[in-house]
């Protein structure tokens, strides 16, 4: 457990730093999931949506998840192959982060009305661990099968 928290504190000093880079790239992919549903603008770190503007911010681009996923694979890792089996894994948290934004968004623009605040902390509050237990199950699940073989 200590490790796992060591990882943690380790690998989102890494990643702390690309945040704001990773705002705008955030931004941008949630911008182009947006555009299938509804019509849609970005600028920055804002999306524009019909009557409702989302801001990305740090918080926003899951580096958090994933850097407690990414202490989970470097602690329960064996070897280098154990680890690069578990890093394509960080996809799940990502594309389930821009998940969250676009139902955050979605449902923001049906209960326009209403607590739209509301709406991104229910979003944000189940999507989020969801996602990352998800990656989690995925690699504990492959990680068994390979050693078991």
């Amino acid at each position: 457990m200590f490790k796992f928290a060591v990882y943690i504190i380790i690998i989102y000093s890494i990643l702390n730093p690309l945040e704001n880079y990773f705002v705008e790239v955030v931004t941008y992919h949630s911008y182009l999931l947006f555009k299938a549903f509804t019509v849609v603008s970005h600028s920055e770190d804002w999306i524009h949506l019909n009557g409702l503007n989302i801001e990305v911010i740090n918080a926003c681009t899951g580096m958090i998840f994933i850097s407690i996923f990414l202490a989970l694979v470097f602690s329960l890792s064996k070897n280098i192959k154990e680890v690069l089996i578990g890093i394509p894994l960080i996809l799940i948290i990502y594309f389930g982060n821009l998940l969250r934004i676009l139902l955050t968004g979605i449902l923001g623009l049906v209960f326009i009305n209403n607590n739209v605040y509301l709406i991104h902390e229910i979003v944000g509050y189940l999507m989020a661990p969801l996602t990352s237990v998800i990656a989690s199950l995925i690699y504990l699940k492959i990680l068994s099968k390979m050693r078991d073989s």
